[in-house]
C-alpha cells in the first residue's frame, strides 16, 4: 500500500502508539484488582473499537483522496488549481505538457508568469471577478511555453469556497486550440482563394440557396445582372436575372437539386442590344447549388462559321479530279470523294465503313508497303507510284501521297492518301524517253563522223603547213586549227551533257556518292574525310559526276592540297553539303564567273555541268572559300531532298 499524506499519516502513528500502550493491560501485566479488572475491561473494548474504526476511517479517507489524486493528474485535460491570488497551487501533468514545463516546478508561481504578455490584464482581470464571486466565461488565452513559443488555449475557470470566508482556491481548466486554429486559418485561406477564384474568373458565378436565393457572386455576376452584391444577396435569382424566369430553367435547377447531379442548360440574354446566348451550368452544394453563367455566343459563332468552312471544304474535296480517301490501317474506309468512288466503280454509301484496296500487282506491293512503313510522326508523308488492275482486267498506273496521323505513342491511327491517274503521263514520259534514246543515238552518230571530218581536216593543215613558208598563210592556218579544237570541245560537252535527265532522280547515300567519285582519281598523299552518317540526298544519278568533278578540280588546280573534307551543315533552308580543301583557293575575281560554260583551264563546262545536274531536283551550288585559304563549294539540299536512314521522302 502507498504511504498516506502527511497529516494521515501523523494522525494514524498517534493512534497506534496509543494502541501499543493500551495492549498491556489487554495481556494482563501487572496486577489490578479485581473489581477494577473488570470496570477497565468494559471501558478498554469500547475504547479499542473506536481506535481500529478511526484507523480503518482514516485509511478509507486516504485511499478515497488518493484516488482522487490521481484522477486529477491523469486528466486528458490540462487542470491546475491556483489560491485566490492567482498562485499555482496544482497542476496536473496535461497542463505541464501544455506549457512545457514539469508540474512540479509551477507550484508557487503566479499563473500569469506562463502566459503572453498580452494575455496578463485579462487573466487578473478575471481573478478579481472571481474573487467578487462572478462566474467567468471561456475565455482564450496564449500560453507561453518554456521552449518560447506560443500555443492558443481555451480556458474555463471555478471557484472553491471555504465555508464563511469567501473563495478560497480556483480550479482552471484549458484546452489546446492550436489545431483548431490551423483548421479556421485553412478554412479562411481556402475561402480567400475561393472568392479569389470566383472574382477574377471570366464567367459570371453565383451561390444560392434552395429557395433560389443569392448567397454571394462575383463582379462579373454583378456586371451581368447590374447590381451590386450588397442589393444582390438574398434577392431571388429570377429577380436579378428575369431572363431565367422561364420553366426550362427552372425545371433545371430543381433536378440539379433533386438529383443532386450537376448539369448544364443554356439561355438566352438582351445585353446592350445584342442577342446573346449563355451556358449556365449548375453545380450542387450543400446549401443549394452554384451557378456559372459563360457568354458561349463568341463559340456559337465559331461553331456555325466552322460548320460553313467543313461544307465549303467538302465541296472543294468532292469536286477534286484527284481520288482522296482517309483509312484505318486495318484498311477501313473512314472517308472517300466522289472521285475515288468513281474510279474504284463502287457507290461511296457502299464504300464508307468496309475495308477495301485496289488489286496492286505482286511486283509493286513491296514497294507500296516499304512507302507507309517509312511514315514517322517527325516524317508523315510519302509519296509512291505503282500499277493498279481496274476491275474490267486494264492496268493503270497511279500516284498517291500518303500523310498519316499518330496518337502520343507514335503508332499511326489513320492515312489521308491523294492519288491520281498517271497512266497517259508515263506513256508520255516513256513515249520521251525513247525519242531522247533516238536522238542521242543520232547525235552520237552524227558527232562520230564529225570527229572524223576534223581529223582529215587536221592531216590537210598539216600538209598545208609543211608546203607554205607564207607568214599570213600559216596564221591562217593557226586560226583554222584553233577552230577545230574549240569545235572538238563543243563536240565534248555534248557528249557529257547529252546524259543529263536521262535517268529518273533517286535517293542516293552522300557515303556512296563519294566513294563512286573517287573510282579512277589517284587522290595521292590527299586525305579525303567523309562525314555523311546516313544521310541520304534525293539528286540525278549524275551527282557522282558534280563531286568527281570537284575533287578533280582540287588535285588539278589546288596546287597544295592534303586535305579534302566533305560534310553536311544544318541551315534555315535545309542542309548543305560542305565541300572543302586547304590548297590556294579561288581568287575573288573569277567568283562570278565560276559557274558559267565555257570558264575554265580545261574544257571550261565541269562546274557550269555541275550546275545543271543539280538543279533537276532543286539543289542548288555556290563557292564561298577565301583565297589562299581553299576552296569551299556549298551545295544547297532543301527540305524533302535529304533525309537520314531512309527516313523522309521525294518531293
Amino acid at each position: 500500500m502507498q504511504p498516506f499524506t502527511p497529516v494521515l499519516e501523523d494522525l494514524l502513528e498517534d493512534l497506534e502508539e496509543l494502541d501499543r500502550r493500551l495492549r498491556p493491560r489487554r495481556a494482563g501485566a501487572g496486577a489490578v484488582p479485581a473489581e477494577d479488572l473488570l470496570l477497565q475491561k468494559s471501558h478498554l473494548a469500547e475504547i479499542y473499537g473506536l481506535v481500529d474504526a478511526l484507523i480503518a476511517g482514516i485509511r478509507s479517507i486516504d485511499t478515497a483522496y488518493r484516488r482522487y489524486r490521481d484522477r486529477f493528474a491523469r486528466f486528458p485535460a490540462g487542470c491546475l488549481c491556483t489560491g485566490a491570488d492567482g498562485v499555482i497551487l496544482e497542476a496536473n501533468r496535461a497542463a505541464g505538457a501544455l506549457f512545457g514545463r514539469a508540474p512540479d516546478l509551477m507550484q508557487g508561481v503566479s499563473l500569469d508568469t506562463y502566459l503572453r504578455p498580452e494575455c496578463v490584464p485579462a487573466f487578473r482581470s478575471a481573478v478579481a471577478a472571481l474573487g467578487r464571486g462572478e462566474e467567468v466565461p471561456v475565455q482564450e488565452f496564449s500560453l507561453a511555453r518554456a521552449d518560447g513559443t506560443a500555443t492558443p488555449a481555451a480556458v474555463a475557470v471555478s471557484t472553491l469556497y471555504d465555508p464563511g470566508s469567501g473563495a478560497a482556491e480556483f480550479l482552471w481548466a484549458f484546452c489546446d486550440i492550436s489545431g483548431q486554429r490551423r483548421v479556421e486559418e485553412a478554412l479562411r485561406e481556402s475561402e480567400e482563394r475561393y472568392r479569389g477564384l470566383t472574382e477574377n474568373i471570366s464567367d459570371a458565378f453565383l451561390a444560392m440557396d434552395r429557395d433560389g436565393r443569392i448567397v454571394s457572386w462575383n463582379r462579373a455576376a454583378a456586371r451581368l445582372s447590374g447590381s451590386p452584391e450588397e442589393e444582390a444577396v438574398g434577392k431571388s435569382i429570377y429577380d436579378l436575372f428575369p431572363q431565367l424566369r422561364n420553366e426550362e430553367v427552372a425545371g433545371f435547377f430543381r433536378e440539379v437539386t433533386e438529383t443532386g447531379r450537376p448539369g448544364v442548360s443554356e439561355c438566352g440574354f438582351r445585353l446592350h442590344g445584342q442577342d446573346r446566348i449563355f451556358e449556365v451550368r449548375a453545380v450542387p452544394t450543400r446549401a443549394g447549388i452554384s451557378v456559372y453563367l459563360q457568354d458561349i455566343s463568341a463559340r456559337r459563332e465559331a461553331e456555325e462559321a466552322l460548320r460553313r468552312s467543313e461544307e465549303r471544304c467538302r465541296m472543294v474535296v468532292e469536286s477534286q479530279a484527284e481520288m482522296i480517301c482517309r483509312r484505318l490501317p486495318d484498311g477501313t474506309i473512314t472517308f472517300a470523294n466522289d472521285a475515288y468512288c468513281r474510279y474504284a466503280g463502287i457507290p461511296c454509301e457502299d464504300l464508307i465503313g468496309r475495308r477495301y484496296a485496289p488489286t496492286v500487282p505482286a511486283d509493286d506491293q513491296d514497294r507500296v508497303r516499304q512507302s507507309l512503313a517509312s511514315l514517322t510522326p517527325d516524317h508523315p508523308v510519302s509519296t509512291v507510284e505503282h500499277r493498279v488492275i481496274m476491275p474490267d482486267g486494264r492496268v493503270r498506273w497511279q500516284q498517291w501521297t500518303n500523310t498519316a496521323s499518330f496518337d502520343d505513342e507514335g503508332s499511326a491511327v489513320e492515312y489521308q492518301s491523294v492519288g491520281r491517274d498517271i497512266t497517259d503521263a508515263r506513256m508520255a514520259g516513256e513515249a520521251l524517253l525513247l525519242a531522247n534514246r533516238k536522238l542521242n543515238l543520232l547525235s552520237d552518230v552524227t558527232r562520230h563522223d564529225l570527229l572524223n571530218r576534223l581529223n582529215v581536216l587536221s592531216g590537210y593543215l598539216d600538209l598545208f603547213r609543211e608546203r607554205t613558208d607564207d607568214p599570213e598563210l600559216l596564221e591562217y592556218c593557226r586560226k583554222e586549227e584553233e577552230a577545230i579544237r574549240d569545235i572538238r570541245r563543243y563536240m565534248a560537252f555534248t557528249a557529257e551533257y547529252r546524259d543529263i535527265g536521262m535517268a529518273s532522280p533517286a535517293w542516293h547515300p552522300l557515303s556512296r556518292i563519294v566513294h563512286d567519285a573517287m573510282a579512277g582519281l589517284d587522290p595521292g598523299e590527299v586525305a579525303i574525310e567523309v562525314q555523311a552518317g546516313d544521310l541520304e540526298v534525293y539528286a540525278d544519278p549524275l551527282i557522282v559526276r558534280v563531286f568527281a568533278n570537284l575533287i578533280d578540280n582540287s588535285f588539278r588546280h589546288g596546287e597544295r592540297v592534303t586535305r579534302i573534307r566533305i560534310h553536311p551543315e544544318m541551315s534555315d533552308r535545309g542542309i548543305s553539303l560542305v565541300y572543302e580543301d586547304n590548297g590556294i583557293g579561288i581568287p575573288h575575281a573569277e567568283k562570278g564567273r565560276l559557274f558559267e560554260r565555257g570558264f575554265g583551264r580545261q574544257t571550261g563546262f565541269g562546274l557550269f555541268l555541275a550546275r545543271e545536274i543539280l538543279a533537276i531536283t532543286d539543289l542548288s551550288i555556290r563557292e564561298t572559300g577565301e583565297p589562299g585559304k581553299g576552296a569551299r563549294f556549298e551545295i544547297g539540299v532543301p527540305p524533302g531532298f535529304y533525309r537520314i536512314s531512309g527516313r523522309g521522302r521525294a518531293p
